[in-house]
């Protein structure tokens, strides 16, 4: 099952006319993953007018918790007729020029963090949701300090791998590995 979550943060769901009851949600959800064989793919949508990286955390963190089988980390799009474009001028929200006009920046996210997530984003995929790094996702998520969350631990992960590659295309498994191997030995110093 797709289930757009888009975000936890009740606030930014008021200002996007979201009608999502949160927790009903995470019941549906639980129910779902407990009582059926469906496999659910959530999505979160970073960049949404009002969220900030600790309110979008704080939802990847709720939903982790949840346990879905692929979490998809989507990137704000503006497309043409749509109504987030009200939002524009009162949270300074800067797209793309060109379709498919994606949130570059905005009054609570500033253009490096923008790109920061992007990358975490593509490694969430091929590391998460691929399915290959079963288990070693759970070390890569495990708590870097007592403040770290499921959240902060991948991007740290993510910053680390960007930090020594440099790209977020053309990774291969094997590349992937030994960046997963590095970062749990290396980095994270873990037997």
């Amino acid at each position: 099952f797709e289930v757009g979550i888009k975000t936890f943060n009740e606030t930014v769901q008021k200002l996007i006319s979201s009608r999502q009851d949160n927790v009903q949600t995470v019941a549906n959800l639980r129910w779902l993953l407990h009582e059926s064989h469906a496999h659910l793919h959530t999505d979160l949508i970073f960049g949404l007018p009002g969220e900030t990286l600790e309110s979008f955390a704080e939802g990847f963190d709720r939903l982790m918790a949840i346990g879905p089988q692929e979490i998809q980390l989507g990137i704000l799009k503006r497309l043409r007729g749509t109504p987030i474009a009200r939002h524009t001028v009162p949270f300074e929200m800067v797209y793309d020029d060109q379709p498919p006009y994606v949130v570059r920046q905005t009054k609570d996210l500033d253009a490096a963090t923008l790109k920061r997530f992007t990358r975490m984003a593509k490694y969430w995929d091929l590391i998460a949701n691929s399915g290959r790094f079963k288990t070693s996702l759970p070390l890569i998520l495990s708590p870097i300090n007592q403040a770290a969350s499921a959240f902060r631990s991948f991007m740290h992960f993510s910053d680390d791998l960007w930090q020594s590659t440099g790209q977020t295309h053309g990774l291969t498994p094997e590349d992937l590995v030994d960046a997963v191997f590095h970062y749990l030995t290396v980095v994270r110093k873990m037997p």
